[in-house]
């Protein structure tokens, strides 16, 4: 099986082999069936072969795991893991190309509910979740293999989940992927060319405007960017200007809840629960001295999967968009 990274030498993009993940994750059928319960791994996870977990909550309090345990989130290792967790790798060198071991860890993080998804939680149910992926991200950081930690959440088979029972994956990565490094250095550039950081001069002006604002809180804001890849492409800020999303106070998280909440529950209604994805874009676990952190602010993005890319975006990454950034979020904005 084949389980690595290896390095585009044009473009220096990583692409991560896991050949053992084949079963299960290429599927031929189109349709989106929601799975049985007696059919779900997820809905009793150590009864279907994985291993007990390494974080357990319910309703918000941690507990200790055991076979009659009443849970509503835990963290477990992957039972088919992109990544392998052992000795850390080291770059080779294949002809042109430069490799690297995929060493690092990949988790998940399952909800109890076998047909509700975040759309329709509550607030601290979201919250549970979100406090599970911050502690991660500072577990992993500590691991000495761990270059970058990448939390997301897959919803629908058009976003690529492969189980239907709500569940988010965690990964700690050997490298640092191209494009992290591309969006440091360009708030890097941005600073040094305008004296002022780029998400800064970003949220403030998008404050004024008000055009493309969905949902605002004391600490938070979701927005249409101005500049959206894809249809109804949703962003959403911390109001604190912190680039880790480890610095983010756990008081904070509270306000984090409710802007993914307010989000997810106006997608699903105004657009009848698409497949999306989302994900945490924070920077990496070390600042070396090559990219300066200090410019870049985390966020979460959000991709709904409402469209399909064609020979202009994959040919050259030129993103044709069929939905005004102001239409889409006036459509979502929560009144």
């Amino acid at each position: 099986m084949l389980n690595e990274f290896r390095q585009d030498i044009v473009t220096s993009e990583w692409v991560l082999y896991a050949t053992n993940r084949v079963k299960g994750h290429i599927k031929t059928e189109t349709e989106d069936k929601p799975s049985p319960i007696s059919e779900c791994p997820f809905e009793n996870p150590q009864k279907s072969g994985n291993e007990k977990p390494i974080l357990i909550l319910n309703k918000g309090q941690k507990i200790e795991w055991s076979e009659d345990a009443e849970w509503t989130t835990q963290v477990l290792l992957n039972k088919f893991p992109a990544l392998t967790h052992g000795k850390c790798g080291q770059i080779k060198i294949d002809g042109p190309f430069n490799s690297f071991d995929a060493s690092g860890l990949h988790e998940l993080v399952i909800t109890h509910s076998h047909d509700r998804h975040f759309a329709q939680f509550t607030n601290d149910e979201t919250l549970e979740v979100l406090r599970c992926y911050k502690e991660r991200l500072e577990q992993m950081a500590k691991d000495d293999c761990g270059e970058y930690v990448f939390i997301f959440h897959n919803h629908g088979k058009k976003a690529g989940a492969s189980q239907y029972h709500n569940h988010s994956q965690i990964m700690s990565l050997p490298i640092v992927p191209h494009n992290v490094i591309k969006n440091i250095r360009g708030a890097e550039e941005f600073y040094k060319k305008n004296d002022q950081k780029v998400f800064t001069a970003l949220l403030n002006w998008e404050l004024r405007d008000r055009k493309r604002i969905i949902y605002e809180n004391e600490k938070f804001i979701a927005l249409c960017p101005y500049v959206s890849k894809d249809l109804y492409e949703i962003k959403i800020f911390p109001k604190d200007d912190h680039y880790d999303f480890r610095q983010t106070d756990v008081a904070d998280l509270v306000y984090f809840a409710d802007a993914l909440n307010k989000v997810l529950a106006s997608l699903n209604e105004k657009l009848g629960n698409p497949d999306y994805n989302f994900y945490i874009n924070t920077v990496p676990i070390s600042n070396d001295s090559s990219v300066n952190h200090e410019y870049f602010r985390w966020h979460l993005d959000i991709m709904p999967r409402v469209n399909v890319l064609g020979g202009v975006e994959l040919g050259v990454s030129v993103y044709v968009n069929m939905v005004d950034p102001n239409d889409a979020a006036e459509l979502l904005r929560i009144r």
